[in-house]
């Protein structure tokens, strides 16, 4: 899920790998806003060390800067390091991500003309499926063409 994308580079997460590290162990302030389930999800390779909060705006007027940022939809990165209260004045739910996934200055730019990515549309429920697992094959049955068949296609093409 592109969180930012613009020429100095890109910033998302991976919206369907859970982990089995539940939140209540490692940031406990934050459990009574986690949307199900409660696990953290890996985010990407990069920085596996830090975790970033991705809320629901419950309304997006008056978001105060200081807690969160809007992305440009109803989502909202969250301070983690922040007051559970304030924050949860302004949003509704929250899924944690373990390290996220980063480009460069037109490296993501390369790889969508090389091919190397599916752009897709999301659906305001993809980021809070209850069903990770089932996520990539959810979204690619949603689309028209070719596409679509890749929704039955091995995660591994090699095991085809």
């Amino acid at each position: 899920y592109m969180l930012h994308h613009d020429p100095e580079g890109a910033l998302g997460v991976i919206i369907n790998r859970p982990t089995e590290l539940l939140l209540a162990e490692l940031l406990p302030r934050w459990t009574e806003l986690l949307a199900p389930p409660g696990f953290v999800f890996s985010g990407g390779p990069v920085e596996a060390d830090g975790f970033i909060g991705v809320g629901r705006a419950a309304t997006v007027a008056e978001v105060p800067d200081e807690a969160i940022a809007v992305t440009g939809t109803d989502l909202v990165t969250v301070d983690l390091q922040g007051d559970p209260a304030l924050t949860g004045a302004y949003i509704d739910r929250l899924r944690v991500f373990r390290g996220y996934a980063g480009w460069g200055p037109r490296q993501l730019d390369t790889e969508m003309v090389a091919g190397a990515w599916f752009s897709v549309d999301s659906k305001p429920d993809d980021m809070w499926t209850t069903l990770p697992d089932e996520l990539y094959a959810d979204v690619l049955k949603r689309q028209r063409g070719e596409l679509r068949w890749f929704a039955n296609a091995p995660l591994d093409p090699t095991q085809n």
